[in-house]
């Protein structure tokens, strides 16, 4: 009997130390998400947890063994809770997001379930699961009775519609918490959210009163701040000068402020400028740049580029501000518009610097001069906002240079300026009238005709263009090859100074290729002839391409006619084994990328350098260019052991010689891990493609 007590006694000892094993293991966690949680809260309202990660991952371990050891624990909703929070404020909204889900479905009477409901909307917020997330916020906001979860609802809901930009709706939210269920601190955060969304829909008046209306309730310094300088900004946009200057002069005035000081003389200058001081904001503006804050004296060097641009047309001191405020680099806000500035007055000095023209000069001098003049014109009107400028440098175009190609398109230039900056709709009819009577056949006669209202009349004729997609119809869309030959033969023969000329010769080459294939070596001849007379061209550079195939098929012919082959005086620029596959068919320009210069195959190396020695920067000169996005340079690139280049082929180049080198230095300066490449691998060719992207200004 006294054995059966013991063994008795013995099992509920065991029973009960086992109960204050996991009890102590989720009180030791719970002790650490407590307090972790008390440290959030102390930071305010929208803190992250990431700070206190060591303590929720404890929290997230303890309650973990709750969840999985002790699942008919009376405290397994406390440790769905824990685990769901602290998974949230770790970043893991998945795990959190399972845990909130199983705690709302399974224990719909616990403590923690309605605060569970916000947490799960929370997550599913920050899963991108939106429309679910709202929905749930809606409810807590509408049906919760806990003050507390309606605030964190309407404040979860004025900031899903403010970000995305419905600023009517998050004012209803924001509305609710100041009017009712807001404390103190709610009160200021969504009156400065309402004063926000009306300064985005420009309603500056109504912004100002509401950013006054946070100076009335205790908001801390930096509120403070913020609902001051915004009050100042306002009125400037409003025109009321002398009220936004009373709000920066008491910032400037108080100490507490001494930090943002150079932030708050920028805004004075400004209002000095918007008030016709134009020496006092320049000395403000100077100031600034001496006491040389933060990235303030890029915005200062900036305005004063402005100053001298338009305030004093002294192109030499804008250009020196533009460049020191781009000096501080990307980080401060403005550089790529100081770039863009100071790029536009290099342009201008560099196309001012004209060169005069003698007798001697060919008809490619006078194009060339005309592009310049023509560049000028245009940089004035879309750059430097001079029209009057602009207006004169278009009629010089056609006054010194009236038989260059671009004359034309100046005078319209100059009639779509008469009509849009000096309300001239005499001037614009009688000048493009004139394009008409003086370039009856130029390439921008159908621009001319269209502006005048005269498409499909009488006078829309007699340009190459016309003549080209007539030749284009009858060899696409009615197969009649003889028709089309005459018509690229008339503009090849009549409009020697179109762009469609090249064009036409090319077709009427390209033509015989498709479809009038001999076989022999005179079509080769003839794509070399194009090749060699217009290698700078477009379709100059589409003939060298033909090239690369045309050799071997056409040898190949000639010698079982018997035919001398002249391999001596004749070799493709690239070998052939890089223009066709093992069936003879002709490689795509894609596909030549992957053949190094022996004919083998390489592949591409799907991996950024882990170095470079310094970035790229879209070259000044290339912003003539009409690149119009983003692209790639094609290299293949040999490494050496040390990952470093040792040898580079440019497969595309692009127009501008200085980009293309730019390209290139950056290329030599990065470092790859060579551990992705095989042994075998080792000193072959590899594809690389090196990411261009376009400045702002340029897209």
């Amino acid at each position: 009997m006294n054995r059966f007590r013991v063994i008795i006694l013995s099992f509920l000892i065991l029973a009960l130390s086992s109960g204050c094993v996991y009890y102590n293991t989720f009180y030791i966690g719970r002790k650490e998400f407590n307090s972790a949680e008390s440290k959030r809260r102390k930071a305010g309202p929208g803190a992250s947890g990431k700070a206190y990660s060591g303590q929720y991952n404890k929290a997230i371990e303890k309650s973990q063994k709750i969840l999985e050891k002790h699942p008919n624990s009376s405290w397994y909703d406390d440790a769905l809770y824990v685990n769901g929070v602290s998974n949230y404020h770790i970043e893991d909204y998945t795990k959190a997001e399972r845990r909130f889900r199983e705690l709302v479905a399974n224990y719909p009477d616990s403590k923690f379930t309605l605060e569970s409901k916000l947490y799960l909307a929370k997550t599913k917020l920050k899963l991108g699961e939106e429309a679910e997330a709202m929905v749930l916020f809606e409810k807590l906001f509408t049906e919760s009775k806990e003050k507390d979860i309606r605030i964190e609802a309407a404040v979860a809901l004025g900031q899903y519609y403010f970000d995305k930009k419905n600023y009517g709706e998050s004012e209803k939210y924001f509305t609710a918490l100041i009017d009712s269920i807001g404390g103190e601190k709610e009160k200021i955060v969504a009156q400065m959210y309402i004063a926000d969304g009306q300064f985005a829909r420009f309603n500056y008046k109504s912004a100002i009163d509401n950013y006054l209306k946070i100076l009335g309730f205790d908001p801390s310094l930096q509120e403070q701040y913020k609902a001051t300088f915004k009050a100042g900004e306002c009125s400037f946009f409003l025109h009321q000068i002398e009220d936004g200057m009373a709000y920066f002069n008491e910032l400037a005035a108080d100490p507490l402020f001494f930090d943002s000081l150079s932030a708050i003389k920028l805004m004075m200058a400004y209002g000095y400028e918007l008030d016709g001081n134009v020496e006092l904001a320049e000395e403000i503006y100077k100031q600034v740049v001496i006491e040389n804050i933060r990235n303030y004296p890029a915005l200062a060097n900036y305005s004063l580029g402005l100053i001298y641009q338009y305030n004093y047309e002294n192109y030499k001191k804008a250009k020196e501000h533009y460049d020191k405020a781009k000096s501080f680099g990307s980080g401060s806000g403005i550089y790529q518009e100081a770039l863009q500035r100071s790029s536009d007055i290099g342009k201008l000095q560099e196309y001012s610097d004209r060169q005069e023209l003698d007798t001697s000069a060919t008809i490619a001098d006078i194009d060339n001069a005309a592009k310049t003049q023509y560049l000028l014109a245009e940089l004035y009107l879309t750059q430097l906002g001079k029209q009057d400028s602009a207006l004169h440098e278009f009629q010089i175009v056609c006054r010194n240079f009236p038989e260059s190609y671009l004359a034309p398109k100046a005078l319209i230039a100059e009639a779509i300026v008469r009509r849009d900056y000096f309300d001239d709709t005499l001037g614009y009819d009688s000048t493009l009238r004139k394009v008409l009577q003086d370039y009856p056949h130029s390439d921008f006669i159908p621009e001319a005709v269209s502006l005048l209202g005269l498409s499909g009349t009488l006078a829309d004729t007699g340009y190459a263009s016309l003549y080209y997609h007539k030749a284009e119809q009858y060899a696409f869309d009615q197969h009649n090859l003889d028709s089309a030959r005459y018509f690229f033969k008339y503009v090849a023969d009549s409009f020697p100074r179109s762009s469609f000329n090249n064009q036409a010769k090319f077709a009427i080459l390209w033509l015989t290729d498709t479809y009038e294939n001999t076989g022999d070596s005179s079509l080769y001849y003839a794509y070399a002839n194009f090749a060699d007379s217009f290698p700078g061209t477009d379709y100059g550079k589409e003939a060298s391409r033909i090239l690369i195939v045309k050799p071997r098929l056409s040898r190949q012919t000639d010698e079982q006619a018997g035919i001398p082959t002249q391999e001596d005086t004749i070799s493709p620029p690239v070998a052939a084994i890089d223009s066709a596959d093992s069936s003879g068919r002709p490689l795509s320009p894609e596909e030549r990328y992957y053949i190094d210069p022996d004919g083998k195959s390489i592949i591409n190396i799907n991996q950024e350098p882990i170095r470079r020695d310094r970035e790229f920067k879209f070259p000044t000169a290339a912003y003539t260019q009409n690149f119009t996005s983003d692209f790639f340079f094609i290299f293949q690139i040999r490494l050496d052991a040390f990952g470093d280049v040792e040898d580079y082929r440019l497969m595309n180049p692009s127009p501008s010689d200085e980009l293309n080198q730019e390209a290139i230095e950056v290329l030599l300066g990065s470092h790859w891990d060579m551990q992705w490449i095989p042994p075998n691998l080792y000193n072959s060719y590899h594809l690389y493609k090196f990411k261009v992207q376009l400045p702002g200004s340029m897209r």
